[in-house]
C-alpha cells in the first residue's frame, strides 16, 4: 500500500481504459438455430472483434483487436469439460480460418503455449487467445478487445482482473 487511490473516472479521463464495456449482452434463443450456445457466443465475440477491427481501419490504425476465449476450468489440469470446450473452439474457429498452423490463434494453457511471441503487438496476426487463467495475473496487451469467458464466476477479485484485461485502451487514447 503506497497510501494513493486512483478513480477509475481518473483512468477513464486520461485515456488509458475505455469508458466502459458491455458485459453479457442479451441473447436471442431464436438465433440459436440448432447451434449450441457455445457456438452462437463464439459467434457474436468473432463479429464483435471483426466490428472492431474494421473501425480501426476506418480511423487508419494497423491495431487488430485480440479476441480472448477463457477455458471453464479453474484448476491446473484441463478438465472433461475443458477438452470438450477447446476441440468445439479450435473446430469451429478453423472453419473460420483461425489456426495455430497459420499463427491466428494463440493458446496459452500450462501444458500448451503457442504463438505467444509478440501477441501484445497492436498488429499480432494473432486473432484469438485460447486461455484458462494466466492472463488474469499482469499480463499487458492493450488490444486485447473482446472477453468470451466459458467458466463459472467464482471469485470476484479474479473475474475483475480478467475483465480488466480488455479496459485498456491501444495508443492509450479515446477513438
Amino acid at each position: 500500500d503506497y497510501g494513493y487511490t486512483i478513480k477509475r473516472g481518473d483512468v477513464v479521463e486520461a485515456e488509458m481504459i475505455k469508458q466502459g464495456v458491455i458485459l453479457n449482452p442479451k441473447l436471442d434463443a431464436h438465433n440459436q438455430q440448432g447451434r449450441s450456445l457455445e457456438q452462437v457466443l463464439m459467434e457474436l465475440a468473432l463479429k464483435k472483434k471483426e466490428e472492431l477491427a474494421a473501425a480501426y481501419k476506418k480511423l487508419g490504425l494497423n491495431i487488430n483487436p485480440l479476441l480472448l476465449i477463457q477455458l471453464p476450468n479453474d484448476s491446473k489440469t484441463e478438465s472433461v469439460r475443458d477438452i470438450q470446450i477447446k476441440e468445439e473452439v479450435t473446430t469451429w474457429l478453423e472453419v473460420k480460418g483461425i489456426t495455430t498452423k497459420n499463427n491466428r490463434l494463440a493458446v496459452w494453457l500450462s501444458n500448451e503455449k503457442t504463438n505467444l511471441e509478440d501477441i501484445e503487438k497492436p498488429d499480432s496476426m494473432v486473432d484469438v487467445l485460447l486461455f484458462k487463467q494466466a492472463i488474469s495475473l499482469g499480463w499487458d496487451c492493450p488490444r486485447a478487445a473482446v472477453l468470451l469467458i466459458f467458466r463459472e464466476i467464482q471469485q470476484q477479485t479474479f473475474t475483475i482482473q480478467t475483465v480488466g484485461r480488455i479496459l485498456r485502451m491501444p495508443e492509450q487514447k479515446h477513438y
